[in-house]
């Protein structure tokens, strides 16, 4: 690739648009029947601070058939299986197990804004020559969406929504340091001034007059006083040490349905859930018990645990691993979990009924 077609690539996938009434990044393609690792054949798609409405992903009908342990009555869980994907789909992108300060890299985007997390691009030196960064771009990281919702739900868990929103809102001008989530889960902090105009409300970016975001498009994790990007950067750093270390989905170690043990809990992922509406499943956790044998492409099958507000109940389910690849990956098994399946769907109904918070969970 020429340098051109570098510095093109970088502007288009890090760096706002020009000439805004709301600022815009774009991030890679959420659809992993479209992802790609070539430079050329990305399908990009706006984040959730862009005037367009979410695209949802179409799921499949439900067939008990396919999806032993999916709810028959609701279709919940079960039906999460987009489609059945090659070998070849199901070994792209394969990445080792990362702690979470691994998976975080700062980028300083423009003067009011810094990129902390990047769901889609991965960098790493090259260990026979350090002075070389190799670069993975897809949107089949799956893993990296999954760490993306642990952390995001972490974050909100310790902050405050409706003190984030009384700062945002109906303010002449407010000095603010924002940590904001888009669609596809990168993280970023943005410095600015928070104003109400005509009736509006914008946060207009540090050193501008004229660039800003509308405050009713950003999907806001926290809010602090005054510029301290440095700050708030700390904080997400500190959190994301707490968490366990993520890698790509796999089904080692797990059972057979059928074998001894699959009663218990075998393994854990975390898992970006489809959005129905009522806001995406980030951070959902699956406690998997065993696998059906399908191919390539076998089901995992166990307890499913949503965070509250999201339209999906907690309850058992079925999940093919090129799904979960896609959208999540597998964790080190926290101290915390529950040891078997039953203890996992009790788990499931405490976050459901508010007993417990899903990023408790990690």
């Amino acid at each position: 690739m020429s340098s051109k077609e570098l510095g093109w690539f970088r502007r288009a996938l890090l760096e706002p648009t020009a000439g805004m009434r709301n600022l815009k990044w774009t991030d890679a393609c959420s659809d992993c029947q479209q992802a790609s690792t070539t430079w050329w054949s990305m399908n990009p798609l706006p984040c959730s601070t862009s005037d367009a409405q979410p695209t949802s992903v179409p799921m499949s009908s439900f067939d008990p058939t396919q999806h032993p342990r999916g709810n028959v009555s609701t279709g919940h869980a079960g039906q999460f299986a987009i489609k059945q994907q090659t070998g070849a789909e199901v070994s792209l992108g394969t990445t080792p197990r990362r702690t979470g300060l691994e998976m975080l890299k700062t980028e300083q985007l423009n003067r009011a804004e810094r990129q902390l997390f990047n769901a889609a691009v991965f960098e790493e030196e090259d260990p026979d020559f350090p002075s070389i960064v190799r670069m993975r771009v897809s949107a089949n990281h799956g893993d990296r969406k999954g760490f993306s919702g642990m952390l995001t739900n972490k974050l909100r868990w310790r902050s405050d929504a409706e003190a984030n929103r009384r700062m945002l809102t109906g303010q002449q001008e407010r000095k603010v340091t924002v940590l904001t989530t888009g669609r596809a889960g990168d993280i970023r902090i943005i410095e600015g001034r928070a104003m109400n105009l005509q009736g509006k409300d914008y946060l207009v970016l540090k050193g501008s007059k004229s660039k800003a975001y509308t405050v009713d498009q950003l999907d806001v994790i926290d809010v602090r006083d005054g510029y301290d990007a440095d700050h708030m950067e700390t904080i997400v750093r500190r959190t994301a040490e707490t968490l366990p270390a993520t890698r790509r989905a796999d089904v080692d170690g797990i059972p057979l349905e059928g074998e001894p043990g699959t009663d218990d809990v075998n393994a854990v992922f975390v898992y970006n859930g489809p959005d129905f509406g009522d806001g995406p499943a980030r951070g959902s956790v699956i406690y998997a018990t065993d696998i059906t044998p399908d191919g390539d492409d076998p089901i995992i099958n166990g307890a499913f645990v949503f965070p509250p507000g999201t339209g999906l109940t907690s309850e058992h389910g079925s999940i093919r691993l090129s799904d979960l690849q896609c959208h999540g990956g597998r964790i080190d098994v926290p101290v915390q979990s529950p040891r078997t399946f039953a203890d996992a769907l009790r788990t499931g109904d405490d976050v459901t009924d508010g007993i417990a918070n899903v990023s408790e969970l990690y």
